[in-house]
């Protein structure tokens, strides 16, 4: 657990050179930029720029959001330029406060752009010059600050953090780092002050709180070292480290059992993650534009895997505000979008993709889903089958176009999407499993001979039964990989379909062991019904007599597994009402009648019941 833990740790340190850094300039910009405007803005001020490349505003516009998408080379020569610019050009004396200011913004630009290199000499450099034109900003004092540290220059940190603060008092970053400055120099109760401060100006500061449990477990505070990392995991899900702190502490509480949850949590969490950090690493390194494009494809693609539909569409456009042709990265945007129910950007997207690709097949499932999502069925259809058209082998495009047939009730076409899906994915259960229900559902009701419909129930019985051999093999080998074996959710319906297509053709112990493996309350009552449908065909009294018995305990089982069913109770009443038992009879109808009040045949049950009453 050890590596683990270091291995993980040396990630966010990476990580921390630009997030920490760079904190200011992404809270600042996201709220001027909205995320859909980055590529359609930066086309823009290039635009005007290819006019009059002397517009120092519009430059300043572009090098911010090269600088909020990570685009830190193409950032650098823009503040390089604005540099250049302002620094020949003379002004007035009436002027000069705000070319200072302008000076000062390009210059500490500059810094956070040599920051996400890891130029730091270059920044501090940068920083410094900025200060010279503008001396109380407080941002570019805890941005050299950030540098220090990154460079362990702690004494020097301290110092400009000293000044940030005092210029802005109510920056909760600000003390949240000076706060981890003070805690790097073993001044325990100074760093928990501004910890504090930092979460008292934002109280769901998540950073905030993961350092302050850290800082009551160096006090062996365990308690509220655990409220500590508790919260910091509830603001900020991504913040695993948090979660294994939590254990530790609990096992020092005495709580063994919430130590191993936490554990089992952080370790599930961290195999999430841990392919998202080796990405942000390999970003970190990688300096070309177009392979930093891609680098944050994936990981928006990550986060679009694991859920973090907002997280993917901030990755997804700066991929796109740097390769604004990078086809994949529109596609992922117009899925994440779709997720979040934006679908007017998501057709957007996705159509974008489709211009630079006609023929990707990715973009027309996109546009399949956006429809799929707002249930326009056909629309969704044409989408899917235009993307099977461009790709033959496209999987999941398949799978939308039998899922929409079987929703449908358009057995015949599903039948051919299931057998076509079969081709190029063969030993699949689940897709034999929705062929055998399409057949099963077709064989009810074909209007042909009925020759037919016993060749689609052969049909359905053999898919079926392939699908719970592959099933219990995919099981077999789980156990062999010593690893805890699951079922699809669908074997235990397939099981009970099996029981019904045996039931149907007669075949009772066929149809008892599948009812039975499938345990589902259902099952029980389709047995009880069975059971009772072959005592009727019984004559003789005492074999009529058990198959009833049997029917009643198959009924019964059924209504304790899922008590709130009204016709398991009225099978239950007409089992007994066979057996002459008319009391029982009455209390399992007077039952159904409970749950369904206005149900007809059950009232007609109970006069037939109570007649027998009467008579008795």
């Amino acid at each position: 657990m050890g590596r683990q833990l270091s291995y993980y740790t040396v990630v966010l340190v990476v990580l921390s050179v630009c997030h920490l850094t760079l904190w200011h300039v992404t809270v600042a910009f996201s709220q001027e930029t909205a995320a859909e405007d980055i590529t359609a803005r930066i086309r823009a001020y290039k635009t005007e720029l290819a006019i009059d490349g002397t517009r120092v505003e519009t430059r300043l516009q572009l090098a911010k959001i090269y600088l909020q998408i990570e685009a830190y080379a193409d950032a650098v020569n823009e503040y390089r330029h604005i540099i250049a610019l302002m620094e020949v050009n003379p002004v007035s004396e009436g002027e000069r406060t705000e070319r200072n200011a302008d000076l000062a913004a390009a210059y500490h630009g500059l810094g956070l752009a040599y920051t996400g290199l890891e130029k730091f000499e270059d920044a501090i450099a940068a920083y410094q010059r900025a200060m010279r034109n503008v001396s109380d900003w407080a941002h570019t004092h805890a941005a050299l600050a950030s540098v220090y540290t990154n460079m362990h220059r702690y004494a020097e940190a301290l110092d400009a953090y000293k000044v940030a603060v005092v210029l802005d008092p109510n920056d909760e970053m600000i003390h949240h780092q000076l706060g981890n400055v003070y805690s790097k120099r073993g001044e325990r109760s100074a760093a928990m002050q501004h910890q504090q401060r930092a979460i008292a100006i934002a109280p769901e500061f998540a950073a905030a709180h993961y350092q302050l449990g850290l800082l009551y477990a160096q006090e062996k505070r365990w308690t509220d070292a655990i409220a500590s990392y508790r919260k910091a995991y509830t603001h900020d899900e991504m913040l695993v480290e948090a979660l294994y702190n939590l254990a530790q502490a609990s096992l020092r509480v005495g709580n063994p059992s919430a130590a191993r949850e936490q554990m089992a949590l952080f370790e599930k969490r961290k195999a999430t993650l841990t392919p998202l950090y080796q990405l942000r690493g390999a970003l970190q390194r990688e300096q070309g534009t177009v392979e930093r494009a891609q680098i944050l494809t994936n990981i928006a693609r990550l986060y679009l895997k694991n859920g973090f539909y907002e997280k993917a569409v901030w990755e997804y456009q700066k991929a796109l505000g740097m390769a604004p042709q990078l086809v994949l990265a529109y596609n992922g945007l117009g899925i994440a979008y779709a997720m979040l129910g934006k679908y007017s950007e998501a057709v957007t997207a996705q159509q974008k993709a489709l211009e630079l690709q006609p023929n990707f097949a990715k973009a027309s499932a996109g546009l399949g889903l956006v429809s799929l999502r707002q249930n326009q069925t056909e629309a969704a259809l044409e989408h899917y089958q235009r993307a099977v058209d461009s790709d033959p082998q496209f999987l999941e495009a398949h799978l939308k176009i039998g899922f929409i047939l079987l929703n449908q009730e358009r057995y015949a076409e599903a039948i051919d999407t299931y057998r076509t899906i079969l081709k190029i994915k063969p030993d699949d259960p689940e897709i034999y499993y929705n062929l055998g229900l399409c057949y099963a559902h077709q064989a009810r009701v074909i209007d042909d001979t009925f020759q037919s419909s016993e060749d689609l129930m052969v049909s359905a019985l053999g898919a079926l039964e392939k699908a719970v051999e592959l099933s219990l093999s995919d099981t077999d080998d789980s156990n062999k990989a010593e690893q805890l074996p699951t079922q699809p959710p669908f074997l235990m319906e397939a099981y009970y379909l099996i029981g019904e297509l045996q039931g149907s053709k007669g075949d009772l112990d066929a149809a008892e062991r599948a009812y039975l493996t499938s345990g589902l309350p259902k099952a029980y009552h389709a047995l009880a019904q069975l059971r009772a449908k072959f005592a009727k065909k019984n004559e003789v009294g005492g074999e009529r007599g058990m198959d009833l018995e049997i029917a009643r305990r198959y009924a019964e089982e059924a209504i304790c597994l899922d008590p709130n069913v009204a016709s398991y109770y009225n099978t239950l009443a007409l089992i007994d009402f066979r057996r002459g038992a008319y009391q029982q009879a009455e209390k399992a109808i007077r039952k159904a009648l409970e749950l369904e009040p206005e149900n007809r045949n059950y009232r007609q049950g109970l006069k037939q019941i109570s007649g027998k009453l009467a008579v008795e």
